[in-house]
């Protein structure tokens, strides 16, 4: 029987262990519970929980790892089933710091969420699935609060709406969901109480219990014990997904879209009793637009507001707002085929096909020092880092190449009030970096493909 991989959580000014022992012969371990952590890497060891995994016959994913310092790093796969014992990998991350690691030659069952336990940091960890269809993925949490925000949820038509609920600890979870449309509070009465067991999951399909609803946000609370849930949504090919979050009054997200033909939208809820006033300014390689929207944010309806004219390449976007909000990017792209349909050979609009999406939640604050697990690492895809520099000077930003070999360096210079994508492909002996910078900015990455779209928030690892 396979063992259960140990959780460390070090808070920096108190160092407490939680020791999981083997399950066998005792029926189940003895288990505190987690601390409820900041979204920062902790100097010391860290666990990262990534609930979006799937390894199959269609799908592959694979954990990105990254790290300052040489660490040991373990990957723990759950079974569905309570009581099963998981499936356990073992990686070294020596000097060079960074790792793309196959989850299919640990297991290969289908869904598979994963938690990474490093034994020294900071270090963090992204999840990524792709298919001959797809390729979607986000970084993973270190933090556990009892109360997460999903937003950018759709049920409208050809949209699929998938909640995860990722119990990555032997204590029984009791979750209830509730949810906010364009029509206010939406009963979710079906997912009161739920009870998800002990190093299990469960999916759960909104469309089937609110369906045609245009826009959809989502809080997830837990009574008992703890979750750690993530939201995706797909169209007929590719989806994408994102983990939830907190509410903050200011956040970053360096990719809104990569370039005009990608509709962006940024999706906000007030999870609060009050109207909430969002500013939300806007960022090219040109430089900014301080207010380029003003917007109203009311409480349990969320708000989608659509950036498309403002696009004329790249985007990036800050919010700034009177009362914590909770929000995501997400960029659509769809193209319709043209087929003859009748006998005359008139052209009509057919199926909407290679319906391409992506999202990802935003950075609370900029900060000098990121590590970006898994950039240049995803195969077949070409990969960009996002640069969003929307202080008074400018940033003069170190790109660390990390991976199976040292490498050089390369700098790049972000002006004020601007954003920089930086190309950068795909390399098999990369598999993240390490980003620093002179003064204050955020860091996200993308990666496109035939398949599919994905965008990545960094790690903050040095304010």
């Amino acid at each position: 029987m396979k063992r259960l991989v140990g959780l460390i959580l070090v808070a920096a000014a108190v160092a407490t262990a939680f020791v999981l022992p083997e399950p066998d012969p005792d029926p189940g371990p003895d288990f505190t519970g987690p601390e409820i952590r900041e979204s920062v890497a902790p100097a010391a060891a860290s666990v990262w929980y990534c609930p979006w995994v799937a390894s199959g016959a269609l799908r592959d994913s694979t954990a990105m790892l990254a790290t300052k310092v040489p660490v040991t790093a373990e990957l723990t796969l759950p079974q569905q089933i309570a009581d099963e014992a998981p499936d356990v990998g073992e990686v070294r991350l020596d000097d060079a710091g960074a790792l793309v690691v196959a989850i299919g030659e640990i297991v290969r069952r289908g869904d598979t969420p994963l938690f990474v336990e490093f034994d020294d940091g900071p270090a963090a960890a992204a999840a990524v699935i792709t298919s001959a269809e797809l390729v979607t993925g986000d970084t993973c949490v270190a933090r556990i609060p009892k109360v997460w925000e999903l937003p950018g949820g759709t049920t409208r038509e050809g949209r699929n709406m998938t909640l995860r609920l990722f119990n990555p600890f032997p204590e029984l979870a009791k979750v209830s969901v509730s949810g906010a449309s364009e029509s206010g509070e939406t009963g979710l009465v079906d997912l009161q109480n739920l009870d998800v067991e002990g190093r299990t999951w469960q999916d759960v399909s909104l469309n089937a219990l609110v369906p045609l609803l245009d826009d959809l946000a989502l809080t997830v609370t837990s009574s008992e014990g703890f979750v750690i849930p993530s939201l995706a949504v797909g169209g007929a090919t590719d989806e994408a997904s994102w983990p939830g979050t907190a509410p903050a009054t200011m956040w970053e997200f360096p990719i809104a879209t990569p370039r005009p033909d990608f509709a962006p939208s940024l999706m906000l809820s007030n999870s609060g009793s009050e109207p909430v006033t969002a500013t939300i300014d806007v960022y090219t390689s040109t430089g900014a637009t301080i207010g380029a929207r003003e917007v109203e944010v009311d409480p349990s309806i969320p708000r989608r507001v659509d950036l498309s004219d403002l696009v004329v390449d790249s985007l990036g976007i800050r919010v700034r707002s009177s009362a914590p909000l909770a929000g995501v990017v997400i960029a659509e792209e769809s193209t319709a085929i043209l087929e003859p349909t009748d006998e005359e050979g008139e052209i009509e609009e057919g199926e909407a096909q290679g319906d391409r999406i992506a999202g990802t939640i935003g950075v609370s604050s900029p900060a000098v020092e990121w590590l970006v697990p898994g950039l240049q690492g995803v195969a077949g895809g070409e990969s960009t880092v996002w640069l969003l520099n929307t202080g008074a000077d400018t940033a003069t930003v170190t790109l660390q190449p990390l991976g199976l070999r040292d490498l050089p360096a390369s700098k790049q210079s972000v002006m004020p009030g601007s954003l920089l994508g930086v190309p950068l492909g795909h390399d098999v002996a990369v598999g993240g970096y390490r980003v620093e910078s002179s003064s204050p900015i955020s860091v996200a990455w993308s990666v496109e493909a035939e398949s599919g779209i994905m965008f990545v928030t960094g790690t903050v690892v040095g304010g």
